[in-house]
């Protein structure tokens, strides 16, 4: 007699990745960053305007602060290589990758919403800078 139960389905590395952002994705992230220049959040905190451009753009996530961000949160993945929509995050800062062949990241900075290069020596002075990327649900 045949046993005529379904096997198990076969479960790989394939099925334990999540998917993250797409480059077009990113680019979406990175519109809304732009367009909130022109309505500014009335949050004057850097992980208050990321989460709420993340929001916009449709990627929602609990909000965490820059350095819940920074240990790593189940909404992101850390990255190696950043690609635009990425987040750039120091221990007290969290920021948008916008170009990452030219370092340029977007931010809530001294001087209002605005963009910076994360190679530049202030950065660098916080110590390293990690990149996230975010993990669709």
């Amino acid at each position: 007699m045949e046993d005529s139960r379904a096997p198990a389905p076969v479960r790989t590395r394939a099925h334990l990745v999540q998917a993250t952002l797409t480059a077009d994705d990113g680019l979406t992230v990175i519109a809304a960053a732009l367009d909130s220049r022109a309505h500014p959040s009335s949050q004057r905190d850097c992980s208050h305007l990321v989460h709420s451009i993340y929001d916009r753009a449709g990627f929602s996530y609990p909000y965490a602060d820059s350095s819940d961000l920074y240990h790593g949160t189940d909404q992101f993945r850390r990255v190696k290589f950043p690609q635009p929509g990425d987040l750039v995050v120091w221990k007290g800062h969290v920021g948008i990758v916008v170009s990452p062949a030219r370092h340029i990241f977007f931010s809530e900075l001294s001087r209002g919403p605005g963009i910076d290069t994360y190679d530049a020596h202030y950065w660098k002075e916080r110590g390293p800078a990690k990149f996230y990327r975010y993990l669709k649900h």
